[in-house]
């Protein structure tokens, strides 16, 4: 089965749409929803890496991206909302937001930070919409390593 995807772009100031997809979404009957959000950039803006690099180094994608997956249940038990993160900024990515004055909130726990792999976290059962947008959109400027105008692309399956 094919994953079908319904794009759009919008300002890190007005991210209400993002915010109604996942308060819409809150919980799913299945495994197979989720929204990715990542700086609007041309193809030919962001200098893209040799394969070598890729391979050996300790850093993730160099255009970096938001995922959020909305609960769900499994074997009768319900899996919380999770939040991803990947960046290219390798080590120490949540001390550097940190030092940026994004902070993750007490509520939410840290399941990883990991230079390749990125940051996990997963989110209580109530938690703040527009926070986890905020949050995305915070990070993304501050862990991207290149310059962007500030607007972002949401994917969402459909």
């Amino acid at each position: 089965m094919a994953i079908h995807f319904r794009t759009f772009n919008f300002p890190a100031n007005n991210f209400e749409e993002v915010t109604t997809l996942l308060r819409d979404n809150h919980h799913v009957n299945g495994q197979n929803f989720w929204v990715h959000i990542e700086p609007a950039v041309e193809e030919g803006q962001v200098h893209s890496s040799s394969i070598f690099w890729r391979m050996f180094s300790s850093r993730g994608p160099v255009v970096p991206k938001f995922t959020w997956v909305p609960s769900y249940d499994r074997k009768e038990q319900t899996v919380p909302a999770q939040v991803g993160l990947t960046h290219p900024v390798g080590t120490q990515a949540v001390k550097r937001l940190r030092e940026f004055n994004v902070h993750i909130p007490t509520s939410w726990t840290l399941n990883q930070d990991h230079p390749k792999r990125g940051i996990v976290i997963s989110l209580p059962e109530a938690y703040s919409q527009d926070e986890v947008v905020q949050f995305a959109v915070s990070s993304l400027q501050i862990l991207s390593p290149f310059e962007f105008d500030g607007n972002f692309v949401a994917s969402v399956t459909v």
